[in-house]
């Protein structure tokens, strides 16, 4: 196979030293600490609970099972035709592996920093109870905060250097289908670490319940679906795989349709673009490929040779280098 000038100019960069991206390294340490706080104040025996709980809840049977019917539609209603075995689903499922035995751990030990520094230095934000309210109403508050919260998160993982660098990996899927969900840098959870604040000035109100924990899951995963559904008029109220595609598209850093769950925080900020209905399929990935990709390799009508764990491991790293 003959590589193209591209990838051997790509290739001879990648390959020398470079100083280190600062920024990552302290994104890195303070993920350490927060993780070594939350490791301190949870302990063993209730961490190992915990970070189950969150396996089970964003990586358990209902949240797989949604991910291989949607693959399996993925197959009879292709957004772009892709092979089975193709290097970017291949990718994909490594990162799930990731996602479940590295990056959730991970996340909820950051979490728990996180909640616990607030319970120690912030209570002052936990709203009192409220009998009168119903418990349904807060539900419902809970997860449009949790939402908006999101929301913010994301459009400051598009416009702040050391956050984007990590966020990046995610976007350097030019394969995008439902398995790209878990396409993530473990350390990128220090920004989404926040999502926690709604839950906590709740606190006093109820819990959200699990369910509905697990249901945001899913309605967060479908849209990376390689599907051309808009879902019509629910399209309003619901992101759908056709409107998320337009955020993945292979324009550089977009800050466009930045939505997890809910279009509405796209719609005040006008940022929103709706997708057309049997419009032209949006290419995914990044411009000029900044990180290695599976599909470098892939030259004419050749199939790429699909190196993975070194790839992988390639693109963890690639947000330390400067």
């Amino acid at each position: 196979m003959t590589l193209s000038p591209a990838v051997l100019r790509r290739s001879v960069a990648t390959s020398r030293w470079t100083a280190p991206y600062l920024p990552s390294l302290l994104v890195a340490a303070f993920s350490g600490a927060l993780a070594w706080y939350g490791w301190s104040a949870l302990g063993t025996a209730q961490l190992v609970s915990v970070i189950h709980a969150g396996q089970v809840r964003y990586a358990g049977p209902v949240v797989l099972a949604v991910v291989a019917v949607t693959f399996a539609a993925e197959r009879v209603w292709p957004a772009q035709r892709r092979r089975v075995l193709a290097c970017g689903h291949l990718a994909d499922v490594g990162y799930l592996v990731l996602y479940a035995s590295v990056t959730l751990p991970v996340s909820t030990l950051i979490g728990a920093g996180f909640a616990t520094a607030l319970s120690r230095h912030a209570s002052w934000l936990t709203l009192p109870a409220y009998p009168a309210v119903p418990s349904w109403a807060f539900v419902v508050i809970g997860l449009v905060a949790i939402d908006a919260t999101d929301w913010l998160v994301h459009f400051l993982n598009h416009r702040f250097n050391p956050l984007w660098r990590f966020h990046a990996v995610h976007h350097s899927q030019e394969e995008v289908s439902v398995l790209t969900t878990f396409r993530a840098h473990p350390l990128v959870h220090l920004s989404f670490a926040f999502t926690a604040l709604p839950g906590f000035v709740l606190a006093a109100n109820g819990a959200t319940p699990v369910t509905l924990l697990t249901a945001y899951a899913c309605l967060g995963a479908v849209p990376h679906a390689n599907v051309p559904w808009t879902y019509g008029p629910v399209g309003r109220l619901i992101i759908s795989p056709a409107y998320h595609r337009a955020h993945h598209r292979a324009a550089g850093r977009t800050d466009v349709n930045l939505g997890v769950v809910f279009p509405f925080w796209d719609e005040l900020s006008g940022r929103a673009i709706r997708p057309v209905p049997g419009g032209e399929v949006i290419a995914t990935g990044l411009a000029g490929r900044p990180i290695p990709v599976e599909q470098e390799r892939l030259v004419e009508q050749e199939r790429p040779a699909c190196s993975l764990p070194g790839l992988v491991a390639t693109q963890l790293v690639e947000p330390f280098r400067r």
